[in-house]
């Protein structure tokens, strides 16, 4: 979308008139200094690294850049636009932060003080601290959308003393990790600059916040110069120059569900052999468990031990989104789901494309694989049900615990528990721990073992007769989704949105592509159930409205959501057309569009809402803040888009012309497309994707027009790398194993699934492929290494 540059100019010119006299003696200008030179500097964002470039030219500071990537668009990335510019403009790296974006404008601050001072050759001349000494208290946004983290900071009159999470709504396992780990470090650092915790960036972004503003309230009641802050954003230095070589038979990359459930596996079967167990487990993580421990169910095939356990029983009630009774509909009542009726649906629905070796591995093992983790390692899971689509017929779905959402303390106990039998047996793991690089014998054409980073700096050696790639798969790497996603079937490439962790980045898919390993259906669509905003946003206090005698919630934020993913509107991909029914765009649908589409309103659709509401609501599951009554008067609609726009998860025209080139979408096709859902609005059938005639609401033929971006929220890309029945990595366009190496989880879904479809809906699949396809390539792995 275009930005608003002439704007933005002239509050720049009108910066440097003002201020191009009075700067030669503020702090940090370059007005007194001579030199000439340029250098770079970083400090902690809300997100990661900000890095800020100065350049100065005798004494005048010509020009100032500074990178964020994992700052959040819309929110740090106006700090990252603006900050640079106006620093240039008055000749000062003392310029005022962006609002609403204070803690990457506080990193940019930060950041280009230390660049100025090396780039002139002048000391860094830090502000002295003084703080009023006590405990200051501040509600921050963190991972969780819709409950301030409230951070307790206890501080001297020059140190940092302590640091409490209370009150929050945050996900047990993952801000257990930035608690046990950041918070320590920040303590000894007197640093807000140290690393998030990777798996828990959002609660460590929340801590850093909380600090950061405690820091800032007590200098001030201490009367310290605001600056003053800087001696609090000193980032620890790395190590450097220092490898160690390790030594192991086995070496599992990744500790999420299916790298737990190998190395698990791998260990249990040098045991039973008599061997000396030497499996290492690492990942780039605090925390081990990965989504598989933040997640729901899993998928298994008639465990016989449970079964028996259970007098072959079903759940009678459908746990998750779609809660409701559930009438046993078994024909054969001896077994949970019949296996061949089960397996040639499958065959079916992935039209030939699944193989059909892989899916009798999962089909004949997931089973037992459930019955290992219940009875040899302490998981608890409810009886089977039906997957969350309502089309699913097949008991085939297992909750952790027998429960929905509430139980995240439990699901991490259960991976405690299992990480405590895998030490007993004599089985090492390493955290914060990043695999990069497979170690590849080019001579023997195999991989002997990989190059990992610690977080402290330390590089490692890890060299191992077989390697095991459980990584979660490459949805965290925007660069590989735009390549690797086909566009094919539908217009998948682009960076997605996640509910999943975001470490999983591909890294070592990669480095197995860059060796030569073939890939599986490696082009469909990631694991996706829910739609929203292709941004989430915070501008608004969630407060409740009253409606036919009943409190409810009126979350403004939720708006621009909302109004995306809307069933009564247009939906539009990056192809101008329609993708979908936009009834389903909340829930289990949004993906057809890509990972992002738009919904156009008229004016007369927004003067409809401002005035009488919204005729429906849908927000995505478990990322909104409330929502809004419908039917209920948004008077302040205005306000509302206005933010939308500025987070540029919105944009406006006079015309649909005007929307298209600022979507860069085609024009001509859009307007098409608006001619032809108009007529089935008219005639109230929709004879592309059958929408419900309540839902048939023509776009107005005036503007002005506004877009709404909306994104499927993805769990994990689906396809991946291609293996045999004992999980080894094929070669590329052969079915002879690269030996040394196999895969397991999301990282070689793509076997059991096709590129036309999505992910199937019988549920649990991808939970359920972990650890089975992770148990067993951890034997595997293990019979070969000797």
């Amino acid at each position: 979308m275009e930005k608003n540059l002439k704007r933005f100019a002239a509050i720049i010119l009108l910066m440097a008139a003002l201020f191009s006299a009075a700067c030669r003696n503020l702090p940090g200008t370059a007005g007194p200094v001579s030199g000439t030179g340029s250098s770079t500097a970083i400090a902690k964002g809300f997100g990661g690294d900000v890095s800020v470039t100065v350049t100065v030219k005798d004494g005048r500071i010509t020009d100032v850049t500074a990178l964020g990537p994992q700052e959040t668009q819309g929110i740090g990335s106006n700090a990252i636009d603006r900050l640079p510019p106006a620093m240039v403009a008055v000749n000062s790296v003392k310029v005022d932060s962006v609002s609403g974006a204070t803690n990457t404008s506080r990193a940019i601050l930060s950041a280009a003080s230390r660049a100025y001072a090396a780039a002139t050759g002048q000391p860094l001349a830090l502000a002295n601290v003084k703080m009023a000494p006590g405990t200051y208290t501040n509600p921050v946004w963190a991972f969780s959308v819709n409950t301030r983290m409230e951070v307790a900071v206890t501080v001297s009159e020059n140190r940092i003393l302590a640091i409490d999470v209370k009150n929050n709504d945050e996900t047990l396992p993952i801000l257990r990790s930035a608690k046990e780990l950041l918070i320590p470090r920040i303590l000894e650092g007197q640093s807000i600059s140290i690393d998030a915790i990777t798996g828990a960036t959002g609660s460590s972004s929340g801590i850093r916040s909380g600090v950061a503003l405690a820091l800032e309230q007590a200098l001030a009641a201490g009367g310290s110069d605001p600056s003053a802050i800087e001696n609090f954003q000193v980032t620890p230095a790395k190590v450097t120059g220092v490898t160690r070589t390790l030594d192991y038979d086995i070496l599992v990359i990744g500790m999420g569900g299916s790298g737990s459930a190998a190395a698990m596996s791998a260990a249990e079967t040098q045991k039973a052999a008599g061997r000396n167990v030497s499996v290492l487990a690492i990942d780039k993580a605090g925390k081990y468990g990965g989504t598989s421990s933040v997640t729901s169910e899993m998928m298994a095939i008639n465990p016989p031990r449970f079964m028996a356990a259970h007098n072959n029983e079903v759940a009678k009630v459908q746990l998750g989104v779609f809660a409701r009774p559930l009438p046993d509909t078994r024909r054969n009542k001896s077994v949970y789901v019949e296996r061949s009726v089960l397996k040639q649906a499958w065959l079916e629905y992935t039209e030939g494309d699944a193989k059909e070796d892989l899916l009798d591995l999962m089909l004949d093992h997931s089973g037992e694989t459930l019955d290992w983790l219940v009875n040899e390692h302490g998981f608890v899971f409810g009886l089977p049900q039906l997957g969350v689509e309502p089309s699913a017929t097949y008991y085939v779905v297992f909750q952790y615990n027998g429960s929905f959402m509430d139980n995240k303390h439990l699901i991490i106990a259960y991976f405690d528990k299992l990480y405590d039998d895998y030490l007993k047996l004599g089985g090492k793991y390493m955290l914060e721990t990043e695999a990069y690089e497979l170690i590849y014998d080019q001579a023997g054409g195999k991989v002997v073992g990989a190059k990992a980073r610690s977080v402290d700096g330390t590089e490692y050696i890890i060299n191992a007769k077989s390697v095991v790639l459980a990584t979660g798969g490459f949805a965290g790497n925007g660069e590989m989704t735009s390549t690797l996603l086909s566009e094919k079937y539908f217009p998948l490439q682009g960076t997605w949105n996640q509910v999943g962790m975001h470490q999983n980045d591909g890294k070592m898919i990669q480095s197995a592509l860059n060796i030569g390993a073939g890939t599986y259906n490696i082009g469909m669509t990631p694991i996706v159930h829910i739609g929203g905003g292709r941004q989430l946003i915070h501008d608004f206090e969630t407060t409740t409205v009253r409606v036919n005698g009943q409190d409810r919630p009126y979350a403004l934020n939720d708006i621009p959501m909302i109004m995306a993913i809307s069933g009564n509107v247009l939906s539009v991909s990056k192809r101008a057309e329609r993708f979908s029914d936009e009834s389903g765009l909340g829930f289990l649908e949004p993906w057809k569009g890509g990972p992002e589409f738009y919904s156009i309103w008229s004016q007369d659709q927004i003067d409809k809402v401002r005035s009488k509401g919204f005729d429906t609501v849908t927000v995505g599951a478990f990322i909104s803040q409330g929502g809004v009554p419908t039917g209920y008067p948004i008077s302040n609609i205005d306000e509302v888009i206005n933010a939308a726009i500025a987070h540029g998860i919105s944009c406006k025209a006079d015309t649909l012309e005007g929307l298209a080139r600022q979507l860069k979408i085609d024009p001509a096709k859009l307007a098409a497309t608006v001619q032809k859902y108009n007529g089935y609005c008219n005639t109230g059938v929709d004879a592309d994707f059958h929408k419900a005639k309540e839902f048939l609401v023509p776009l107005g033929s005036s503007g002005p027009y506004y877009a709404f971006l909306g994104a499927p929220y993805c769990y994990s890309t689906t396809g991946g790398l291609d293996v045999n029945t004992s999980l080894q990595v094929l070669r590329s366009g052969s079915t002879a194993p690269i030996p040394g190496l196999y895969a397991s989880g999301t990282d070689c879904l793509g076997v059991l699934l096709t590129e036309k479809k999505a992910y199937v809906t019988y549920g649990g699949l991808a939970q359920g492929w972990a650890f089975t396809s992770g148990k067993l390539a951890g034997a595997s792995a293990a019979r070969s290494a000797n």
